[in-house]
């Protein structure tokens, strides 16, 4: 990973607010370039076509189950971080979700912050296991 270039987040989340706030709090950091999606299929056409260095989800969304995603981010670009948030996580219908290499899962609601740590934490973690390889 080139740390001179900024670190590449996709968002994903219908609720066009929550993508709004996490954006402009990466935003005043100059180091990161935010993309948001508020669609399953819309996310799985911009991993198809970019890359990023962490990916950001809600699990429920409108199109596609976040199980459904994930296991399509695996398939990807399987060595993408993803951070998982929701206010279903204690849901039983989400015990699938151990199945993924999810980095990180957050409750909704979160502070923001929570979220960036996760994702600051998330981009360390990638640039150590690239150095032991």
């Amino acid at each position: 990973m080139d740390l001179n270039r900024k670190t590449k987040v996709l968002i994903i989340d219908d609720e066009e607010l929550i993508c709004w706030s996490l954006k402009k709090s990466f935003e005043k950091q100059e180091h990161y370039a935010v993309s948001c999606v508020y669609s399953g299929s819309d996310a799985i056409d911009c991993i198809a076509r970019n890359v990023y260095d962490v990916v950001v989800t809600d699990l429920k969304l409108p199109d596609v189950s976040g199980v459904e995603l994930l296991e399509k981010i695996s398939l990807m670009k399987g060595d993408t971080p993803v951070i998982v948030m929701s206010a279903y996580l204690s849901d039983p219908a989400m015990h699938d979700v151990g199945k993924y290499d999810v980095f990180r899962c957050v409750n909704k609601p979160f502070e923001i912050s929570d979220i960036v740590t996760g994702v600051r934490d998330a981009v360390e973690s990638r640039i150590r296991k690239k150095g032991q390889a």
